[in-house]
């Protein structure tokens, strides 16, 4: 058996990306396909409690657009969006696809200065605001260089503060729509326009800008419909906010599509919140991160009560690696299953993943529909047998067009119609991926290579360890050895009889990948992505 047959199954084998019109609005893919049907009245999206059909999602939609069209917005023209989830959040990114206008989605969990370098660096002519954040808009409001020319921003409450200028003025969400009529004829696109942005969390440097493509839109709902069998009868939480690439096409684009039933909060993501939307909502289908499943986790071995769970069908985790106890942990309390994933933006979503039919435990799948992998290895080739480590490379017709104003490093990412992940993975003689850490955090100890993944995989194998995070750093000789950063549970004593124990895990992996030093930290630094952010940890220590 070649190793082609082995990591992709019969069905993907069969598979075919359903055929995308060379001109259409996206929006009518997502909303107005459900009108005259069944689905018309249905619930489409509820955002704490707070219920919309997709008759009134559609409306307001197009009350957004035609307010966008009457400041003056051109299709082509660029709409930053610096806020949370809520309808208004969700009603104006739709709204700007509708009328043709890019949205770009950032976290508002970035400071001034990061929202600055976005408005700059997308020249966008608009920004929706939170009125939450409007204080990070107050602090630089002077030193805007962009054509920025309207500020939407959400709220009823009076402004504070003065943010007048000469450069731009100011609209509440609630005026921009006042008086505009339900109907806006959708701006049609070209299947190969940029109709939307993110932008990347920066773990590596500076944020990068990922431009994607409008027929998106009906490939990315297809794949990962069929794939994780999404319905009109599922009712979908995804954790992550609508910023991130795993907030926005499960949990909400992608049950779109399919006639589902979106929830997202603007609430925090902690155990209580979650677990009070499973019970009231019913949810079907449950897409989160390591950090969620993690806290759900605590809170059940806290003796909190544990709300009935068995509306969900499925459960899909992706952003980092987990130690199998979690999967174990998390069968046990909850009876379910855990299907790992991994995916970027820069692919638009998932690009292995576990699925009910087909999954292994720990692993992180195998291909989605759709999508060619393969691994290259530190000379360049291709790796075509099990066990052996390389950068997973990407083919997809969903892969971001380019990184928007980073030239050099769409060149370094986007090779040909492969795009380079920077996660290194290594597939079983069964065909499923592993993984095997970040090709920028990987560092050699005594000529030999260390994965900091692989060596806080055997802190965390420790009762008394809640996370760990290891990087490179100097001894007293000047010679590069592991260091560890590590959270213990609480109730759990950090002193030097822990840290041997430790030490003695990690030896079972390797003496070379001992950590010679161990810190004990209340909390790891994460990234707005919600990962451990190493990079900081690795500024901090020199």
């Amino acid at each position: 058996m070649t190793y082609t047959n082995l990591i992709y199954c019969d069905e993907w084998k069969s598979w075919r990306d359903s055929d995308v019109p060379e001109t259409f609005n996206p929006t009518t893919c997502l909303l107005d396909k459900h009108l005259g049907t069944q689905n018309e009245n249905k619930i489409g999206l509820i955002v704490d409690s707070e219920s919309h059909t997709y008759s009134d999602l559609l409306a307001m939609t197009c009350r957004v657009s035609n307010g966008l069209k009457s400041l003056g917005l051109r299709p082509g023209e660029r709409l930053l969006m610096f806020g949370t989830n809520s309808v208004e959040y969700i009603a104006t990114w739709l709204g700007a696809i509708r009328a043709g206008i890019i949205p770009i989605v950032v976290s508002d969990l970035y400071k001034s200065d990061n929202l600055l370098y976005f408005i700059n660096d997308t020249a966008s002519v608009a920004l929706f605001i939170d009125e939450e954040q409007v204080y990070k808009l107050q602090n630089i409001n002077h030193k805007i260089t962009s054509d920025l020319s309207t500020v939407i921003i959400r709220g009823d409450n009076m402004l504070k503060g003065d943010l007048c200028s000469d450069s731009f003025q100011t609209i509440k969400f609630t005026i921009l729509i006042a008086d505009k009529t339900q109907v806006f004829d959708p701006v049609l696109r070209h299947r190969n326009d940029i109709s939307y942005m993110f932008y990347s969390g920066g773990t590596t440097g500076q944020a990068k800008g990922i431009t994607h493509l409008t027929h998106d839109f009906i490939i990315v709902p297809e794949r990962h419909g069929e794939f994780w069998q999404y319905n009109d009868k599922d009712i979908v939480h995804a954790t992550s906010k609508a910023y991130f690439t795993h907030g926005l096409w499960p949990g909400i684009l992608i049950p779109l599509y399919w006639g589902a039933t979106s929830v997202i909060s603007r609430n925090s993501p902690d155990s209580e919140n979650i677990f009070k939307i499973i019970e009231r909502e019913r949810v079907t289908k449950l897409i989160t991160v390591p950090t969620v499943i993690k806290s759900l986790i605590t809170w059940a071995e806290e003796g909190n009560k544990i709300p009935k769970m068995n509306s969900i069908s499925l459960v899909v985790s992706a952003s980092e690696k987990m130690p199998p106890e979690v999967f174990e942990k998390f069968d046990y309390l909850f009876g379910l299953e855990i299907l790992d994933s991994i995916g970027s933006s820069e692919v638009t979503y998932e690009w292995i993943a576990n699925r009910p039919k087909d999954f292994k435990r720990g692993s992180l799948g195998k291909p989605v529909f759709g999508v060619s992998i393969k691994l290259i290895d530190d000379n360049g080739d291709e790796i075509t047998k099990p066990n052996i480590s390389g950068e997973c490379w990407v083919k997809s017709q969903t892969a971001c067009f380019f990184y928007w104003r980073k030239y050099d490093k769409s060149r370094e990412t986007f090779i040909g119609s492969w795009t380079r992940t920077g996660d290194t993975l290594f597939f079983d003689e069964d065909g499923f991926f592993w993984f095997s850490g970040r090709s920028d955090d990987v560092f050699k100890v005594r000529g030999l290579w260390v994965s900091p993944i692989e060596v806080e995989g055997a802190i965390t194998e420790h009762k008394s360890v809640l996370e760990a995070a290891v990087i490179p750093s100097d001894n007293i000789e000047g010679l590069t050895v592991p260091k560890a950063f590590v959270v213990v549970r609480q109730g759990q004593k950090a002193d030097e009889n822990l840290i041997t124990e430790l030490k003695k895990l990690v030896r079972k992996i390797g003496g070379y990948k001992i950590p010679e030093e161990i810190v004990f930290v209340d909390d790891l630094p994460r990234t707005t992505l919600m990962k451990i952010d190493r990079r900081t940890l690795r500024e901090l220590n020199k």
